[in-house]
């Protein structure tokens, strides 16, 4: 059962949908999980409904994600309490309709319901519902919360602002969300120079910075500790020269020969466990992934060697899920092969056409 739409006339102060829309830029930096829907002016807009109308936690009003759908750019310009509360009185009686210009088409619910508020602040704590009605009830159960409302607060000076962006983060991201956007910043930040690579065995290397780098840092320092017993490189192409001397030695000791001049994987990694199993790594900062084609030349590879092809798999390793890249390769990705992710190193996808009984234990 809802409750009734309390006739408090506190009212939060209101920002411009503009103003509402840089304040998220700044609350979601650049390295944030997911950020385009969340800096959007759709979420702009979505708040800004949720502050006009006082729908925030304690107050004892409620939003229906008509609300926002239905709302017009000639209400968000009446801006007093009095208009503000007129329209609280009467937004939710059956029938009724704004004048002017709607902000969006009925066919704007899923993306504002479902990809928006459903999807993105209650797994993030951003709004919160009334306990007891169906997920995809019309009813007005949805509110802001407190804390997150208060990050709109137009006396808010930029270091207040700061203060209270952090105190929010302490409290509602996790761990998870924070080391992802730890690693995602350092891709973010590192346009240039030289990066050092430490390899499992304990030694050096130094590549070319850029974004593929980058993911091969991350396969060989974060990738090979977590997934690999005993991890080894036996092979990196870096961008500025097309073989390492002590990696040519490294794979030809294991007994992996192959053409220099070939199209030869970004990285081999191997687990030196009895017996050695390696690993055919594809760095995609924006295209090269492990296809079908792609998973048929390398083996061709194996083949010419002495390694045994039943001892080799396929991994197409990208930035982040949220990526360009990956969401432009994942279609074509090879089945049995796996797909890992810089900025969440624990993940790892495995792409199976075996029996669902057989991967159970996976």
């Amino acid at each position: 059962m809802v409750e009734s739409q309390a006739h408090s006339s506190r009212l939060p102060a209101m920002l411009s949908v503009q103003a509402i829309q840089d304040r998220l830029s700044t609350i979601f930096p650049e390295e944030f999980p997911d950020r385009g829907i969340l800096v959007g002016v759709m979420a702009a807009r979505v708040i800004f409904v949720f502050l006009y109308g006082g729908f925030i936690e304690g107050e004892g009003r409620y939003l229906r994600p008509s609300n926002v759908y239905l709302f017009t750019e000639e209400q968000a310009e009446k801006l007093s309490d009095a208009d503000r509360l007129n329209w609280l009185a009467t937004v939710n009686r059956p029938g009724h309709r704004m004048t002017g210009r709607r902000w969006y088409a009925d066919t704007s619910r899923e993306p504002i319901r479902d990809d928006l508020m459903r999807n993105q602040w209650l797994r993030l704590g951003i709004m919160q519902k009334l306990p007891g009605n169906p997920t995809t009830t019309s009813l007005p159960i949805n509110f802001l919360s407190r804390e997150f409302a208060d990050l709109f607060d137009p006396e808010l000076t930029e270091d207040l602002l700061t203060e209270a962006i952090e105190k929010w983060y302490s409290q509602h991201m996790g761990q998870a969300t924070r080391q992802r956007m730890a690693l995602r910043a350092q891709g973010i930040l590192a346009k240039k120079g030289d990066l050092l690579v430490e390899l499992p065995d304990g030694s050096r290397i130094r590549i070319t910075a850029g974004p593929s780098s980058q993911i091969a840092k991350g396969l060989i320092e974060e990738f090979s500790a977590r997934h690999l017993e005993s991890p080894a490189v036996i092979w990196l192409s870096a961008s500025d020269k097309k073989a390492i001397p002590q990696f040519v030695e490294m794979s030809a000791s294991i007994g992996l020969k192959f053409d220099l001049g070939a199209e030869l994987p970004d990285l081999i990694l191997a687990d030196m466990k009895h017996p050695i199993r390696l690993l055919f790594c594809e760095i995609v900062a924006t295209d090269g992934a492990v296809t079908e084609a792609r998973k048929d030349a390398l083996l061709a590879i194996v083949r010419e060697s002495e390694f045994p092809q039943e001892a080799v798999e396929f991994l197409s390793a990208f930035e982040d899920r949220e990526a360009t890249a990956f969401r432009k390769n994942f279609s074509r990705l090879a089945p049995d092969s796996l797909v890992w992710f810089r900025t969440e190193p624990n993940l790892l996808v495995v792409l199976s056409t075996a029996k669902r009984e057989d991967t159970r234990a996976c």
